[in-house]
């Protein structure tokens, strides 16, 4: 905790600073329990759209957490997909009694897709972000026998019995692909963590991450393939990261009040007409506001007590100001 405030303490001294950018622990979604049945074509490709009262495959962004789309693609020999209803989602249900989630209390599941299961998320813009990098925690379902292998094939194959993950970030900006991890020439069972002394497999997290290039737009993408409910890809705590580059030169050009603030708004007042881009850090660093403001009033209602940092952009002018919340 300590070191985080510090570094929170260290954005009002310097220019620059890392912070959380965008990321996303499934926690805004909701919740429904039971089985995503998809009712297209299991034969054909095709995006999946959300059903009432089942798990949610696809999620909108309100502000906070990213938002992510689902879509599913068949076996070169088509089978029955996710048409038989498969445990895919957002899912409070946890991998098992004593692995909880890593941030929260949900997280995302791929399992027993019949097909290829593909998830991908908002495009994050790293403009004026230096040292930028994506992280993200998954874990490996293992058998009821913790002994015997879980996984089949070794993703080489677009067929069932081919078990694969791909867990990758488009870079947008220069059309390529930077792997995070890619199961495909490997039986997944070998990336399981596996205790020698035991001779079993261990149901744990992992955690994976890449290297990002600044003044790019990102977008973090997920693959599985897989033919059985046991078979099962867990995803939590999604985050983007990076040193933040503000120009201390503009820090006239805006003024923000009142401040404190205590009626649920601030206004953002420039020098110069036009739209302006504002972000809002806590003090963990954690992106908590990200919006674009035509006018002058930001609502800050969902905003508790506390101390804030507001990174205000607009045009080729950009700072940060303190921002405190009674």
């Amino acid at each position: 905790m300590m070191k985080k405030i510090t570094l929170m303490v260290a954005l009002f001294a310097s220019v620059a600073s890392f912070a959380q950018i965008a990321g996303t622990s499934f926690e805004e979604p909701e919740v429904f329990s039971g089985k995503y049945t998809d009712t297209d074509d299991p034969a054909t490709a095709h995006d999946l759209v959300n059903n009432a009262n089942e798990p949610l495959v696809d999620y909108t962004s309100i502000g906070g957490e990213l938002g992510f789309d689902a879509r599913y693609e068949p076996y070169d020999t088509p089978s029955d997909g996710l048409s038989d209803g498969d445990f895919v989602g957002v899912t409070d249900f946890t991998p098992s009694s004593e692995v909880l989630y890593t941030d929260g209390d949900k997280g995302y599941q791929i399992s027993d897709a019949d097909g290829n299961f593909i998830l991908e998320f908002d495009t994050v813009d790293l403009t004026g972000v230096t040292d930028p990098n994506l992280t993200i925690d998954y874990l490996f379902s293992i058998n009821s026998d913790p002994t015997n292998g879980n996984y089949e094939g070794d993703g080489t194959v677009n067929e069932s019995g081919s078990d694969r993950l791909r867990i990758y970030v488009r870079d947008l900006t220069n059309g390529t692909e930077i792997d995070i991890i890619d199961t495909t020439g490997s039986d997944i069972d070998d990336l399981v963590p596996f205790d020698a002394g035991t001779g079993e497999y261990q149901l744990a997290w992992q955690n994976g991450s890449a290297t990002l290039l600044t003044d790019t737009e990102i977008q973090l993408v997920i693959e599985g393939r897989m033919n059985s409910s046991s078979e099962a890809f867990f995803f939590d705590n999604v985050q983007v990261g990076g040193t933040l580059n503000v120009n201390t030169n503009n820090d006239s050009q805006f003024s923000i009040y009142p401040n404190p603030a205590s009626n649920g708004f601030v206004n953002i007042v420039s020098k110069t007409d036009g739209e302006k881009q504002v972000a809002v850090f806590d003090v963990l660093g954690k992106q908590v506001i990200n919006t674009t403001l035509n006018g002058e009033r930001l609502n800050i209602a969902n905003l508790t007590s506390g101390v804030y940092i507001m990174k205000i952009s607009q045009g080729d002018a950009s700072v940060a100001k303190k921002l405190v919340v009674k």
